[in-house]
């Protein structure tokens, strides 16, 4: 019996390939299913103690301990995901944690303000400057506005680093920069519901991709996240109660501000010469993978659902 021939390197790159973009496709599609069953879970525990409680109403409990359990489901659900583990293979090893100077730092900080900026400008485009994003109405103050924060800010900016710079990332980093950082960042970015949300989401993955991938290291991402997330959470406690919106300037300008005090634009590093050789073959390959198109097919419906139905 005549035995099977080895595939040429092009033809095992192409397969490995669409195999990481399935495994990508499937985390993004079971941390969606997570949260739902999660949340269903939440909810039946809450209409244990009160019928007809949910975690969207969560009545006959404290507002502190509510917002606490929708913190655990955000975090068990980012978590989920990593059960993919056995199937599709641990990620490679980072390209190594690169010690970065206060410029390297800068930079890439400037680097994730001006994208995440261009996000949210047009995103804001988008919906004639109206914020029609769907969010927790933050508590007036207390142990509540910091279990809030807890939910909205620190939990995502932790576990969706995690999830899409680390597990991601990781299943795609050996097949280069640019499928490694747009591959994660699609998914990101669809996976924020309404279009005008995903426009920001796309914008801030590749933001925190780039960083991951400068520095071999995801806290520079988890920092530039909680920053952004925060400064969201500031902007819309002024705006709900009144404020000034002295603290959101504050936030949005004086980090950036400080960053040009270290002359960035010396600090990023230089483009390693072929890097970017066969990438767009390896991006062609990856939107050809069944299981990475078959989760932006589904994610972009529910986009589109979420944008025209409210």
């Amino acid at each position: 019996m005549r035995t099977a021939e080895p595939l040429p390197a092009g033809a095992a790159r192409a397969a490995a390939l669409r195999r990481a973009g399935a495994a990508c496709g499937c985390a993004a599609l079971g941390y969606l299913a997570a949260r739902a069953v999660f949340t269903a879970l939440a909810g039946a525990l809450l209409a244990m103690r009160v019928p007809g409680a949910s975690l969207a109403n969560p009545a006959g409990t404290g507002l502190a301990e509510a917002i606490l359990l929708q913190a655990a489901v955000s975090a068990l659900s980012l978590a989920a995901p990593f059960a993919l583990l056995p199937l599709a293979g641990t990620p490679p090893a980072s390209n190594g944690f690169r010690r970065l100077g206060a410029e390297a730092k800068a930079g890439l900080f400037l680097l994730f303000w001006l994208l995440m900026m261009a996000g949210n400008l047009l995103a804001g485009a988008l919906t004639g400057g109206q914020n029609t994003a769907s969010r927790m109405e933050l508590p007036a103050g207390g142990l509540a506005l910091a279990a809030a924060w807890l939910a909205v800010c620190l939990v995502p900016a932790v576990g969706e680093e995690l999830l899409f710079r680390g597990l991601l990332q990781g299943w795609l980093r050996p097949f280069g920069p640019v499928v490694a950082v747009a591959g994660p960042a699609l998914l990101f970015g669809l996976l924020h519901g309404r279009l005008s949300a995903v426009v920001a989401g796309l914008f801030g993955g590749l933001a925190l991709g780039l960083a991951a991938a400068a520095s071999g290291s995801l806290v520079p991402g988890m920092v530039f996240h909680l920053y952004n997330n925060t400064l969201a959470f500031a902007g819309q406690y002024c705006q709900q109660y009144g404020a000034p919106p002295l603290v959101s300037y504050i936030l949005m300008f004086l980090p950036p501000l400080a960053a040009l005090a270290f002359a960035p634009w010396r600090a990023l590093p230089a483009r390693k010469r072929g890097r970017l050789r066969g990438q767009g073959r390896d991006w062609l390959c990856l939107l050809r993978s069944p299981g990475y198109l078959a989760a932006l097919a589904v994610l972009a419906a529910l986009s589109v659902y979420k944008t025209i139905g409210g």
